[in-house]
Formats: C-alpha cells, sequence, structure tokens
C-alpha cells in the first residue's frame, strides 16, 4: 500500500534526526502519519521520541516563550516571546517576533553560514535568526 510505504520512509527519516521531535500538524500533513508514528512511538532518555500537537505548543529556551505553530501568530506587544512558525513557505511576517522555521524560509538569510536545504534549525540558528530579524 503505498500511504503505509510513505509513513515507514518518513519514520525511518525521522529516526536518524537526533533527540526527540515535536511535530505540530500543519494543513497539509495526515491524521495517518501522526498515527502511524504515534504506534511506532520509541523512548530517547525517558520521554517519547515523537511529540504531537495539533495546533502549536509553548517551550522555554534562552529566557524566552518559544511558541511554535503551523500557522503564524500575530502576538502584539511582547517582551521574551517569539512564534517559530512555517505555513508561509518562502515568505516572511514583518514582524521581528514571529519567525518562519519552515524549510524555504527567508529567514536564512539572517544566518552568517549556509545550511543545506531542509536541514533541521538547531538553537544557535534560531537564535541568530531572532537577532537579526
Amino acid at each position: 500500500r503505498p500511504e503505509k510505504k510513505a509513513h515507514e520512509e518518513v519514520y525511518e527519516l525521522l529516526k536518524r534526526l537526533n533527540g526527540r521531535l515535536v511535530l505540530i500538524k500543519g494543513n497539509h500533513d495526515s491524521r495517518s502519519l501522526f498515527k502511524y508514528l504515534s504506534k511506532h512511538n520509541y523512548l530517547v532518555n525517558g520521554k517519547p521520541k515523537f511529540e504531537f500537537h495539533s495546533v502549536g505548543t509553548i517551550i522555554k529556551m534562552n529566557h524566552r516563550q518559544l511558541i511554535m505553530s503551523h500557522y503564524p501568530i500575530m502576538l502584539g506587544i511582547v517582551q521574551q516571546v517569539i512564534n517559530l512558525h512555517g505555513h508561509i513557505h518562502h515568505y516572511s511576517v514583518n514582524i521581528k517576533e514571529n519567525i518562519n522555521v519552515g524549510v524555504d524560509t527567508p529567514e536564512k538569510d539572517y544566518l552568517d553560514y549556509q545550511i543545506p536545504f531542509g536541514a533541521p534549525f538547531s538553537e544557535s540558528d534560531i537564535e541568530q535568526m531572532i537577532d537579526g530579524k
């Protein structure tokens, strides 16, 4: 079955990434993929490899709250709160608290080095994008 084969390939790719992965469902993602990954989830340092969210979640990093969502969120006036999002592809929201972290983001231009297309962003990459914007 093609869908099952695709899920297996995605799973094998995600297993190769270090650490735990926070997955936020986007408008092109299927529930069946999340169900497949959930069924094959395993522990990394005592916690599940995959963490799933339908809309978004908040994490803390370097004295900031990072709101991770698929769609950009207009936050208004905030301090130490950043929205990491995707969805808008090669566009950027002209608000410093919104950082597009999709694979084709123009926010990569804030980095003083090149990273391969599709490579996950590190904490250092995110910090440099925030500081640059």
